[in-house]
């Protein structure tokens, strides 16, 4: 893979009723998930439904059902045309790593009062909120995360995670990552072993993974 290969985009969009036809361009990966309703597209000639809660990895035409809430994940070069949809958050990136990249997108969901370690990955991701709210503490910045927000993290900068919106919360994440992580292997980097002590306070759902030819 090339230095310029190097730099991608990770962004996130609302995707409105009725049908998209999403790019097939060269270094993209997209990803549907059904916060509510439904959605559904055709995967190698077969017909693929999704349902609230529910995501998958997609090409070609999506069509969203009416009063659906729906969202796209893209992975893509930093300099590709955005998807025709309505866009919620894009950021570059720059991959610390060699070799394919590993697109793996997630569901990662706490109880009140839960705090992960300070961490980084290995690799950078796009979230955004499904329910409940958070306080995300990355490097020297603090957020306040609400439902429907979105929020990128480069994986290098340490972050702490807590959940104070007084009930669950849950979040879906696309990641780059090294290939050697296929399989679902943990991208969490504990900033130091005080830290890799302390629980990580979370559950993870593995939706799944893409990796990507050099």
């Amino acid at each position: 893979m090339t230095e310029a290969a190097r730099r991608i985009r990770l962004a996130v969009y609302d995707l409105s009723e009725g049908e998209t036809q999403l790019p097939n361009d060269a270094g993209t990966v997209h990803f549907v998930y059904v916060k509510t309703g439904a959605a559904r597209f055709d995967r190698d000639g077969h017909s693929v439904g999704l349902g609230a809660d529910e995501g998958a990895f997609a090409n070609g035409h999506v069509i969203v059902a009416p009063g659906s809430e729906v969202w796209l994940f893209e992975k893509a070069p930093v300099a590709a045309p955005y998807a025709p949809a309505e866009p919620v958050a894009a950021h570059p990136a720059t991959l610390g790593f060699a070799g394919p990249v590993l697109v793996r997108v997630d569901r990662i969901e706490s109880r009140h009062g839960a705090q992960t370690p300070r961490h980084g990955h290995r690799g950078p991701g796009m979230r955004r909120l499904v329910f409940g709210t958070l306080r995300a503490d990355v490097g020297e910045a603090v957020h306040r995360i609400r439902a429907g927000d979105a929020w990128f993290e480069t994986g290098t900068e340490p972050v702490v995670g807590t959940n104070y919106g007084g009930a669950n919360a849950a979040f879906v994440r696309m990641l780059a990552l090294p290939a050697e992580l296929e399989g679902g292997k943990s991208s969490f980097i504990a900033a130091d072993a005080g830290e890799a002590a302390k629980p990580r306070s979370v559950d993870p759902r593995l939706f799944g993974e893409v990796l990507e030819a050099e």
